[in-house]
């Protein structure tokens, strides 16, 4: 089980101790009230008020403001692979769709969260080696104290890399707070900005332990394969002030950036992947940590059930559930059915990420696949089925947010290798197809299954009501439900979940919860398990062809995580994708929901505009972001 760094304690002492004013304001141009005003007299005089001090670093992302939500469920959306559900006044609708005004307070929720992270961890980067225990203490107490500084470090240079994805150039320091202070930062060109987080996480690099960590805390390899990343997105396209989407002409000097850190982790192998990807998102719903696969994540934690330190995570974005067996959940994230239609039948990802069904008060599953039901399919990584639907977990869950696999960084490691090397060599080819290996089941012994109708019985009088239990045989996950009846007997039965491990033929049995109808019967039977050439991609691809195939592989293997938009804007096709994903929609049926191909603007929509609850405060800031 996780080991929770925001204890009942740490919550308390971490709420008193990080009581600020984020870098911005309502309606007048006030003095800050630092972070560093509590901890100067109070706080680093021992190594647990450093590390109190560093925990508060970290609580700036576990909040509903940061990544219990906004960022992490609202951000990632409008894209080909997932979109918000209706349409209404809502933020979290309105951002979504590509409606979002600079006065949306969801913006500024985030941004100030952001901040305060920042000078949260300048004032931490700056107490501790003022501290006699950093220059006199024990060797331990000046390992744990150079410790907190490697981590303060790396979340100052994240905090400020997701500003910079998510609103370009924005106001820049790397001072805490003092009070008296105005807030009245510029804006600082975001390739300047690049250059300090890489630098920061360079070093944190050097302070940080590189034992594999057993809660939630940053460790060396998860500071470089975070580089890794932020490396990418500094090369890679971003919409700039003049309203042109570009990237840097030196990009290819953030790749190698990139390449070396991948390298270093590589050849430690601190990393695996779990042969089951059903099994990882299961572990995060049950609060196992799982280091070696989740090489980063942000910590969700509160016993009272309260809203403070948790998410949403499973209730906003897991499939429609009713109260009764399970919590209910209110779905919010749908997935375009050409995403569904594009996985490979074999690959066990498609049907354990994306529900085409919803469950009842009975916790059985109702298929969606009739008329336009389709348009109700919903992420699914984050299921109640999985969850522990403890009390203090009904409405907000303790799930971390995970920000990167290491299916990720195998992911990224292809990506370096073919752009560097154009095209794609022996390094990318591996790095991708062990990714597609886990995704086909390959290294999970036994099989998918497939269920068939053998008689349909008589005098049923409801679908819903009639529930098919997948016993035996060995594996997990697989599911099946009736869509329809015929003259009182079952008509058609669907494959919702083909599972994996099953060794032997699972047995199926038919049953009604109203008590209408019986003698309907259905079998089991194993599926192949898909040979190397049907896993492997196609050898001989050159440096387009291979790229097009790592952009969807990324897709398919962390689809809403987090990242997808921001790949699509980093690669410069977030128009063209939400083009295509509006066309193919447009033929299954001309009124299939999908309003963000009517309100996105290219050259706009690529960033965020700052919020204005900043602008009228912060004088500095002179412009907003284009077309807004």
């Amino acid at each position: 089980m996780k080991h929770n760094i925001f204890s009942r304690k740490a919550m308390v002492i971490a709420g008193v101790v990080c009581l600020l004013l984020p870098l911005n304001s309502c309606d007048k141009d006030l003095d800050v009230t630092p972070y560093s005003y509590f901890t100067t007299a109070n706080f680093f005089s021992d190594v647990n008020e450093a590390n109190m001090a560093t925990l508060g670093v970290y609580e700036a992302m576990s909040s509903m403001d940061s990544y219990g939500w906004n960022i992490s469920l609202i951000f990632d959306v409008d894209t080909d692979i997932e979109q918000m559900s209706g349409i209404g006044a809502d933020d979290w609708r309105t951002i979504a769709h590509y409606q979002g005004i600079s006065q949306t307070n969801t913006f500024y929720l985030a941004w100030s969260k952001l901040y305060e992270g920042i000078d949260r961890a300048n004032v931490v980067i700056e107490r501790i080696p003022q501290m006699e225990l950093y220059t006199n203490g024990t060797e331990t107490q000046k390992q744990q104290l150079n410790r907190f500084l490697g981590e303060a470090k790396f979340l100052r240079g994240f905090y400020y890399s997701e500003l910079v994805r998510l609103w370009g150039d924005v106001p820049f320091k790397t001072k805490s707070s003092q009070s008296g202070d105005k807030l009245s930062g510029a804006l600082v060109d975001r390739q300047e900005i690049y250059n300090q987080i890489i630098k920061d996480m360079q070093e944190a690099a050097l302070l940080l332990p590189d034992q594999m960590p057993t809660d939630e805390r940053i460790n060396k390899w998860g500071a470089k394969s975070m580089l890794a990343r932020v490396a990418l997105f500094a090369g890679g396209y971003s919409l700039s002030a003049d309203g042109v989407i570009k990237r840097p002409a030196n990009y290819k000097d953030y790749y190698k950036i990139a390449q070396k850190e991948i390298n270093d982790v590589m050849a430690q192998n601190p990393y695996k992947l779990n042969p089951s990807y059903a099994k990882v998102f299961k572990n995060q719903c049950q609060h196992v940590l799982e280091p070696t696969e989740n090489i980063f994540q942000v910590a969700f934690y509160n016993p009272s059930g309260n809203i403070g330190n948790a998410s949403w995570i499973g209730n906003f974005n897991g499939p429609t559930t009713a109260s009764g067996v399970y919590p209910s959940n209110i779905a919010r994230c749908l997935v375009p059915k050409p995403f569904y239609n594009s996985y490979n039948t074999a690959d066990q990802r498609r049907d354990f990420s994306i529900a085409t069904y919803q469950i009842n008060n009975l916790g059985n599953k109702i298929p969606l696949l009739t008329t336009n039901q389709d348009e109700r399919w919903t992420v699914s990584k984050w299921n109640r089925e999985f969850m522990t639907n403890a009390t203090a977990e009904r409405v907000y869950t303790h799930i971390n947010w995970v920000i990167m696999r290491y299916s990720d960084l195998l992911l990224m490691r292809a990506e370096v290798e073919n752009e560097l090397n154009e095209g794609p060599n022996a390094i990318a080819y591996e790095a991708i197809n062990q990714v597609r290996k886990r995704a086909f089941g390959a290294d999970i012994q036994g099989s998918r299954i497939a269920i068939d109708l053998k008689t349909k019985g008589t005098g049923y009088t409801n679908a819903a009501n009639v529930v098919i239990q997948i016993t035996g045989g060995g594996g997990t996950d697989a599911a099946a439900a009736v869509v329809n009846l015929a003259s009182g007997g079952v008509n058609t039965i669907a494959m919702l979940r083909s599972g994996d491990g099953y060794t032997s033929v699972p047995t199926v049995t038919i049953t009604s919860t109203d008590g209408k109808g019986s003698g309907a019967t259905a079998t089991a039977r194993l599926l192949p398990k898909p040979t190397n050439a049907e896993i492997n991609l196609p050898s001989g691809l050159d440096k387009v062809a291979f790229f097009k195939a790592l952009q969807q592989e990324r897709a398919w293997e962390l689809s809403f995580e987090g990242m997808r938009r921001a790949d699509l804007i980093r690669w410069g096709i977030l128009a063209d994708k939400l083009a295509e994903t509006s066309a193919a929609v447009k033929q299954i049926r001309s009124t299939y929901f999908y309003p963000s191909i009517t309100n996105f603007v290219t050259g706009k929509h690529e960033l965020y505009p700052f919020p204005q609850n900043e602008t009228d405060v912060n004088k500095s800031i002179t412009r907003q972001n284009p077309k807004y």
